[in-house]
């Protein structure tokens, strides 16, 4: 796995808050939104955790549908290590491994130690997709509607 990937002691050492949204964001809006998020924190205002994708390309990379089946599994229970995560799942160890160390990368999936064992869990209670389509901000002229 990554070396990103966080490790705690206890998941009781943090005070995740319950909810994570994933969006879209250019980089300048991730930045904004994380110095608001900063700020926020300063202040005493838990604000939502956010992970943020330039595009919706990005998302539908991370999100396959067994990721979203392994997260939906570990927000019901955390697992005791990955092969016992595996094996819930009904699905290979090394598959699992990759899928948690994608999710752990990007902060969506953190780990405790207990012992050798690494043991997955996902710290929200809820996980919400915020993806907003706008209108192009082109400046070439539209034809008029007939």
């Amino acid at each position: 796995m990554s070396k990103n990937n966080r490790t705690t002691s206890a998941s009781e050492d943090y005070n995740y808050p319950d909810t994570l949204r994933i969006t879209i964001a250019s980089r300048e809006q991730g930045f904004d939104d994380a110095l608001v998020a900063a700020h926020d924190a300063e202040a005493g205002n838990q604000a939502d955790a956010v992970v943020s994708f330039e595009n919706a390309e990005g998302i539908r990379r991370l999100l396959t549908d067994r990721r979203l089946e392994l997260l939906e599994s570990l927000m019901g229970a955390s697992a005791t290590s990955i092969k016992a995560l595996a094996d819930r799942l009904d699905r290979s160890y090394s598959a699992v491994h990759d899928d948690v160390a994608v999710l752990a990368d990007h902060g969506i999936v953190k780990f405790r130690r207990d012992g050798a064992a690494k043991q997955p869990f996902v710290p929200y209670e809820t996980i919400e997709f915020d993806i907003t389509v706008r209108a192009s901000t082109a400046t070439e002229e539209s034809e008029p509607f007939a």
